[in-house]
C-alpha cells in the first residue's frame, strides 16, 4: 500500500471523495486475495489518512453503485469524526454493521415477486423497531430472501397500526416461492412458518 497518496483528513467524509484507480486496483486485489473489506478499508484509511475515499475504493471494488456509495458516505459523514487516527478497523466494522459494502444482487423475476411480498408483509406490520427495519433493508439489498423472510416472521404485529390477516397472507405467499432451502434446520422452520400463517390466516383482535 506504499504507493497511496495522502488525499484527505482523517475526518473526511462528504461522500465526494472519489478513490485514484491505482487504489481502486489495490482494493480489488486485496479483496480477491482474501482480505475482508473492514481490513482493506482499514489498510487503506490509515495509510492515505482519507477515509472517505478508502470506503469508497472499496465500495466500487466491490461493485457497488456510486449513487449509493455517495448516499450513504454522505449520512456517515458524523461518524468519521468520532473516531480516533488508530481506530479505522473499529470505523471499518461500525460501517460493514451499517451496510455500506453490501453488495447488491440481481434478482430474476421469481425473487423480484417474492421481493414485493416479503416488502408488503413489512408494511402490514405497521411498524417495526428500528434495528429490524436496517436488518430487513440488508437482506433486500443483498437478496437474502430466505432470512428476510424468516426475520419477518419473527416480529409481532402491531394491533393499533398492522394487519395480521394481511401480513400472514403475504409471508405465506412469499414462503411459498421461495426456494427449498439447502440446510435442514433453515428448511423446518421456514416449514413451521408457513403452517403456523396457513393455519391461523385470520386477524385476531
Amino acid at each position: 500500500m506504499d504507493g497511496i497518496a495522502r488525499t484527505g483528513t482523517p475526518g473526511a467524509a462528504d461522500g465526494g471523495a472519489r478513490p485514484d484507480p491505482d487504489t481502486v486496483a489495490l482494493a480489488r486485489r486485496l479483496l480477491a486475495e482474501g482480505q475482508g473489506p473492514v481490513g482493506v478499508f482499514a489498510g487503506l484509511a490509515a495509510r492515505s489518512g482519507d477515509r472517505s475515499a478508502a470506503a469508497w475504493a472499496v465500495c466500487e471494488a466491490l461493485g457497488v453503485a456510486d449513487a449509493r456509495v455517495r448516499e450513504e458516505l454522505g449520512r456517515a459523514a458524523e461518524l468519521f469524526a468520532e473516531f480516533g487516527p488508530d481506530e479505522d478497523d473499529l470505523l471499518g466494522e461500525l460501517l460493514e454493521l451499517l451496510g455500506l459494502f453490501d453488495v447488491p444482487r440481481a434478482l430474476d423475476g421469481r425473487e423480484q415477486e417474492v421481493l414485493g411480498l416479503l416488502q408488503a408483509a413489512g408494511a402490514a406490520l405497521g411498524g417495526s423497531r428500528g434495528g429490524v427495519g436496517h436488518g430487513l433493508s440488508r437482506r433486500f439489498v443483498k437478496g437474502e430472501l430466505t432470512a428476510a423472510f424468516l426475520l419477518l416472521a419473527r416480529q409481532p404485529v402491531r394491533k393499533s397500526r398492522g394487519n395480521t390477516t394481511t401480513f400472514r397472507a403475504a409471508l405465506a405467499a412469499a414462503g411459498a416461492l421461495l426456494p427449498p432451502p439447502v440446510d435442514p434446520a433453515t428448511a423446518a422452520q421456514v416449514a413451521q412458518v408457513l403452517d403456523e400463517c396457513r393455519r391461523h390466516p385470520a386477524e385476531t383482535r
